[in-house]
């Protein structure tokens, strides 16, 4: 079995490195386990995913994507996190409209492209928005060396805990997978556990046996603990 993580960088951790793979459909990517391949199409927003024409050409992009794949493939969808982290908060106050409400049409706007798929032949599922790590930058105003934020680090992670919710409800309702692991990147305190990343935002490899236990839940079969492979020794036992 082999599940098809697209997304915007946060697709990276799915091939098995830290190291940032080069932006599908580039040559050169490097799959590490089995049963993941990763692909990532570029900083697409989850708020403009079911548009045409953006500055990113994420839909085109993903259209033409899965175009190549085979039709009943796993499909995880990998967005949202930067929505998260540098959009909604910002929106909510430049629009006077409570974050919720902006999370809320943020996610129809996404779901309705993971439907999409569905529709299309495709076993959606989908990868949950991962904490947001604490900053000294924190106005969008202000670009930091590689990443944009906006918000405080509670903020920011009130805000991916609100859209993780309204996203897997919607999930659930359709029946579609949802893999959420936000809450074991957490600390007692409720801070987040920076062991669990590579840098500023994106998960090191660490955080890989949860994943591989929150998939196993999902399919309820262990299919996704085969150590057998040198590539996965490093996994197995590292949590």
């Amino acid at each position: 079995m082999i599940i098809h993580c697209i997304g915007d960088s946060h697709a990276n951790f799915f091939s098995g490195s830290d190291e940032i793979q080069p932006e599908w459909p580039t040559p050169g990517i490097k799959n590490r386990l089995p049963f993941f391949r990763s692909y990532r199409i570029g900083p697409v927003l989850a708020y403009k995913l079911c548009e045409y024409g953006t500055t990113t050409m994420g839909r085109e992009k993903l259209e033409n994507l899965l175009s190549g794949l085979d039709s009943g493939s796993y499909v995880m969808f990998c967005f949202g996190e930067i929505d998260c982290r540098a959009h909604i908060v910002l929106q909510s106050q430049k629009q006077g409209r409570p974050p919720e409400a902006v999370v809320q049409e943020v996610v129809e706007r996404y779901f309705s492209i993971i439907l999409e798929a569905r529709r299309s032949g495709f076993e959606p599922l989908i990868w949950n928005v991962i904490p947001s790590a604490p900053t000294t930058i924190n106005d969008r105003i202000t670009v930091p060396p590689q990443y944009l934020f906006h918000g405080s680090c509670e903020e920011r992670n009130r805000v991916t805990r609100v859209f993780n919710r309204v996203l897997k409800q919607k999930a659930d309702e359709a029946g579609i997978r949802f893999l959420d692991i936000f809450d074991q990147l957490l600390l007692a305190d409720g801070s987040v556990d920076r062991s669990y990343f590579s840098d500023e935002i994106h998960l090191s490899q660490k955080a890989m046996p949860l994943v591989l236990k929150a998939l196993n839940r999902q399919f309820e079969d262990n299919r996704f603990s085969d150590t057998s492979s040198k590539d996965l020794v490093y996994f197995s036992t590292v949590a």
